[in-house]
């Protein structure tokens, strides 16, 4: 400790025994001692006699002695009144009494060593509580100051790097944004201004190390730490670096960066405030994008606020020209101002004072309630707000408004809520209306008799009913599945493209048919088309389907019934160029047969009844091909005949004469026929279904033992209706195959035998003349087919 001794002894007792205890000691005689000289000590040593003798000017320099906060030890001669009154009128500390004992002395000023050892430990403290106050000062200041830069992300940069630097005392610091493998120093400032915009690789960096730790990293000494690129610290100059990474959502995004020129230039404290700092710019990155609009918002009331303030004019052309409603109201709810607009949608007179007037006048008590209740809550958060409300026109019309709300000051500093509504009942209107349009869209899809598929190039996102009752799959079946999945193998090549929204190379068509597979079995013909769409707000491809499957079948028949009629007309042209050999050969065996008798005398015995065998024998072989040149007339009667009264029996025959050859090699016939009403149709027709029944039952039985098998015609009448029943006794059909046999197309026998078109022409010729036709089979017994036709009502000419 810094002793001064007042005193004209050199060698008094009590600065011999300080020197003695090691503390620097001055003696001086008085006069000479300024303030300057006493800020220099920690204790003013002080007789009592000196104050006597010079007590104005110990007066004088008390001011000076509590101003330094200096300690004084008082010395007296005694304890009498006369040394001690004096030294108390001065305020010493305390107080020493002659002959000033050597151990007294130390416990004195050991008492004062623990007295300027608090004083300066509290001093210190006092000291770093107002940096550390002044720095967090600093700190909030910052956060304010980066709020009225409206989150502009390089001024904010710029702000906290200039403000780390000032805070930490660095010489300069840099924000540092990862882009990829590299650094991109956006923002630098003080002497690294230098290498603002450079890009670094992450890897060679304390900075780097840094980010990729996710962690504070200080450096006191680059030329010391392993840590730091010396070369690369050098040739930046940087002695002490303290990086901190910067941090949005949770992920680390780039570093806030300080260094200084000289070592050892930052502590712990740089350490929190750098923290600190670079959590504030997280955080306005990471509300950069929201407060972006929001600060949109804030800049127009702004502009508004200062318009007011420049020039009341300028401001109220404005507002009463736009199409918003304004108005301002005080703290107390008053209404201070409201433009033209807000005037005329009220019915308020341009220079009536609108703050005389409450709110219930011109608007309904429970909208001025609701209205007053978002004021207050603008007014107690202090910050913008956005709200939607109805508002009825003096005239009870609703009308929806828009309003921002904010707080502005006078220069005064007195609050006012501003508010400025947008009429947008038109905008909601619109809204509904596109909601509805959206709706009705989706009903016109859902209702579509095409089916619709809808992807984006992979699993199905949506299909409507009709696309599930065209594959036979429920939607919840087909979404989440490619389409692909259920186009035939052959055509998923050609079919790739189109799905996709475009054509197949080579072709500019956007329509082609494919052929689909259900699950169910079958094969479906669809004429698809596509088109590129935005669906549920992304870009997707929508697949039209078209089924043909019926329209192809029908084509089919077409073709089938051309080949018919060619049939029809070749068989025509056959029986009548029969006809005319046979009638010369009918005639000449029935003159033969009158020549015989004629004769008969003439003939050796037993020779005339041989002859006579003969001719019966070929009579009855003429007839029998008369018979089939009658059928083929039959069956080649066109679709131009009418309908007619049909005898079902004449059907029946004439049927299985036809289909003798076939029937005789596999089964015995048996005909059961009973008297049945006449029918309404065609004779032809009705013989091509019960040919091609006989056919089938035929080709249900193997060749070779038709004693063993049967096939049994039957015709019967019931409940007014003219029953045909063509049983057999062959294999037998399965019940998946049963279920399809009258589809066309439909076959079991191997290719080029059967079209599959047979059993589905019987089903439309007989359902065609109002009648029915089903089959029933039990597997390796045979199969009953069953024709129900109604009986005929009116009378027509039988075929």
């Amino acid at each position: 400790m810094r002793f001064l001794l007042l005193s004209r002894d050199g060698d008094h007792p009590i600065g011999a025994e300080l020197a003695r205890m090691g503390h620097e000691v001055v003696v001086a005689s008085g006069p000479e001692v300024t303030a300057a000289t006493i800020s220099l000590v920690d204790v003013l040593v002080v007789g009592a006699e000196q104050v006597r003798e010079k007590s104005e000017w110990f007066s004088r320099l008390r001011a000076q002695i509590r101003a330094a906060e200096v300690s004084v030890l008082g010395m007296a001669a005694s304890l009498a009144e006369e040394d001690i009154i004096p030294l108390m009128e001065i305020g010493v500390d305390d107080y020493l009494v002659a002959p000033f004992d050597p151990v007294d002395v130390r416990a004195r000023i050991a008492l004062f060593e623990r007295r300027c050892y608090a004083f300066m430990r509290r001093q210190s403290h006092e000291e770093s509580a107002r940096g550390e106050i002044e720095r967090l000062a600093a700190i909030i200041q910052t956060q304010n100051d980066i709020a009225l830069a409206g989150l502009d992300l390089d001024v904010v940069m710029r702000l906290i790097a200039e403000r780390a630097m000032i805070l930490c005392g660095a010489g300069g610091a840099a924000v540092g944004i990862i882009e990829g493998e590299e650094m991109f120093y956006r923002v630098c400032t003080g002497y690294s201004k230098q290498f603002e915009g450079a890009r670094l690789p992450i890897a060679n960096t304390m900075a780097g190390s840094s980010v990729l730790r996710g962690e504070v990293m200080r450096t006191d000494d680059t030329e010391r730490d392993p840590r730091a690129n010396v070369e690369t610290a050098r040739r930046l100059k940087v002695r002490s670096m303290l990086n901190v990474p910067l941090k949005r959502d949770n992920q680390t995004v780039g570093v806030l960066s300080i260094a200084s020129q000289v070592p050892f230039a930052f502590v712990d404290s740089d350490e929190r405030t750098l923290e600190l700092m670079a959590g504030l710019l997280g955080a306005a990155m990471g509300n950069a994008a929201e407060h972006a609009a929001k600060q949109a918002l804030m800049t127009e009331v702004a502009s508004i606020v200062t318009a007011l303030q420049e020039s009341q004019h300028l401001f109220d052309s404005f507002l009463n020209n736009n199409p918003a409603l304004a108005y301002m109201k005080d703290e107390a709810g008053r209404r201070v101002f409201a433009n033209e607009p807000f005037r005329r949608f009220f019915g308020l007179s341009p220079g009536l004072d609108v703050s005389t007037i409450p709110d219930e006048q011109f608007m309904p008590t429970e909208t001025v309630a609701h209205l007053r209740e978002q004021d207050d809550q603008a007014f107690k958060s202090g910050q913008p707000s956005v709200s939607e409300s109805m508002i009825p026109t003096p005239e009870g019309e609703q009308r929806q408004f828009l309003t921002y709300r904010f707080i502005a000051r006078n220069s005064s500093g007195q609050r006012f809520l501003g508010g400025v509504s947008f009429d947008i009942t038109e905008r909601k209107a619109a809204e509904e209306a596109l909601r509805r349009s959206e709706e009705s869209f989706r009903a016109l899809i859902e209702g579509s008799p095409e089916a619709i598929f809808v992807h984006r190039g992979g699993p199905l996102l949506y299909v409507n009913p009709s696309a599930c009752s065209f594959l036979r799959l429920k939607a919840n079946e087909l979404v989440g599945r490619s389409l692909l999945d259920f186009v035939h193998p052959e055509d998923r090549s050609a079919a790739g493209g189109m799905l996709d929204g475009m054509p197949s190379r080579g072709s500019s068509s956007r329509v082609r048919e494919i052929r689909f597979q259900p699950p169910g079995g079958g094969l479906l013909t669809a004429e698809i088309s596509s088109l590129r769409l935005v669906f549920a707000g992304q870009p997707a491809t929508l697949v039209s389907a078209r089924d043909l499957t019926e329209r192809k079948q029908i084509q089919a028949r077409l073709v089938v019934a051309d080949r018919l009629a060619s049939v029809g007309t070749l068989a025509a042209g056959v029986a009548h160029e029969i006809n005319n050999p046979l009638a010369f050969v009918i005639s000449n065996l029935s003159f033969l047969t009158e020549e015989l008798h004629t004769i008969s005398s003439l003939l050796p015995e037993g020779q005339l009844g041989e002859l006579e065998e003969v001719l019966a024998e070929t009579n009855e072989g003429v007839n029998r091909v008369r018979l089939i040149v009658q059928d083929l007339k039959t069956f080649s009667r066109g679709d131009e005949e009418l309908p007619t009264a049909v005898d079902l029996r004449r059907v029946i025959d004439s049927a299985l004469a036809l289909a003798r050859g076939e029937l005789r090699h596999r089964a015995t016939v048996v005909k059961e026929v009973s008297e049945v009403p006449l029918v309404e149709g065609s004779e032809a027709r009705f013989g091509q279904v019960v040919l091609n029944l006989l056919i089938n039952a035929a080709h249900a039985i193997a060749a070779g033992q038709p004693d063993k098998n049967e096939i049994r015609v039957v015709l019967r009448s019931e409940s007014n209706h003219a029953i045909i029943e063509v049983k057999d006794t062959g294999c037998g059909m399965p019940r998946e195959v049963l279920d399809r046999i009258f589809d066309p197309f439909f076959t079991t026998k191997p290719v080029g035998v059967g079209t599959g078109l047979g059993l589905s022409i019987c089903h439309g010729i007989i359902t065609g003349f109002g009648g029915e036709i089903t089959a029933s089979s039990d597997l390796g017994k045979g199969s009953t087919f069953r024709i129900s036709l109604p009986a005929l009502r009116s009378k027509l000419k039988v075929g």
